[in-house]
């Protein structure tokens, strides 16, 4: 009963889009009341290994039970220089991706911006590190002047959006000229063709693109006794379900999704142009 249940929201969420933001909205807030321990600081799919692929983090031991999540950011962070910058993540979450970031990849200021007020207000308790901030507000109108940031990123999140194409538009503007948007979420495969045409439409130029759904599978696959026994352990029991699902656990229907082709988590390197010279 519950896996039909989730399959309705899903679908509702693909044509309801201001149904999903909402219910998105509620499911971090809820996140921010139940969970608050220090061992569950993201709330991304995560991103594992193979074959070597891709440059392995070097992680303080205190890190460790947060590496499957923070590699999913690292694998588009390590991909440009982010020491002493300034960057935005829109979606920052529980706080853990923004602030290994600062940690790992050292830019001089970085902010999270998030929907979920209980999740920002979660944020400032747990993460206080001088250069790292974190404020509340809308992906869809984003509250800085233009060409505020180096760098942007933004991980398994917009697919709670209204609207991609204001984003989109949102994060060109706040770029300076250069700049780059590091950006990984999951689509049903007949979304991809769209996404692609609004990122085209955007301005910004796509430099990398990878289907890394193998990926996340694996790191699905590796976290799955954690998430469980977080959820079981913190959770109130008429919830526990669907943070199961919300958390993409073995035999959920995200989860299933993934595995069978229904849905496909790609990651994009983009960036602003610069000034065309009239010389």
């Amino acid at each position: 009963m519950t896996s039909v249940l989730i399959k309705i929201y899903l679908w509702l969420c693909s044509y309801l889009p201001g149904f999903r933001k909402i219910t998105s909205k509620w499911m971090y807030q809820a996140m921010g009341s139940f969970i608050k321990q220090e061992q569950w600081t993201y709330m991304n799919y995560g991103y594992a290994h193979i074959n070597g692929e891709d440059r392995f983090a070097d992680l303080d031991s205190s890190d460790e039970l947060q590496r499957l999540s923070y590699q999913l950011y690292n694998h588009l962070a390590a991909e440009i220089e982010l020491e002493n910058k300034t960057v935005l993540e829109v979606g920052s979450g529980r706080g853990g991706g923004a602030s290994m970031i600062k940690k790992y990849h050292k830019p001089e200021k970085m902010i999270g911006l998030d929907f979920s007020g209980a999740a920002v207000k979660l944020c400032k308790e747990m993460h206080v590190t001088t250069g790292l901030e974190f404020v509340e507000g809308d992906a869809e109108n984003l509250p800085f002047s233009s060409c505020s940031f180096d760098a942007v990123i933004n991980v398994e999140s917009s697919h709670c959006y209204n609207s991609m194409d204001k984003f989109l538009a949102g994060v060109n503007k706040v770029l300076k000229p250069g700049g780059h948007f590091l950006y990984t979420d999951f689509r049903e495969p007949k979304e991809i063709p769209e996404l692609e045409r609004l990122i085209a439409r955007s301005g910004m130029k796509v430099l990398r693109k990878r289907d890394i759904t193998p990926n996340v599978i694996k790191a699905l696959d590796e976290d799955h006794d954690r998430r469980m026994k977080t959820i079981s352990e913190n959770v109130p029991k008429p919830f526990i379900r669907q943070f199961r699902e919300f958390a993409g656990v073995k035999n959920s229907v995200v989860y299933n999704q993934f595995e069978n082709g229904e849905m496909i988590y790609y990651s994009f390197i983009m960036q602003k142009p610069l000034p065309v010279s009239r010389d």
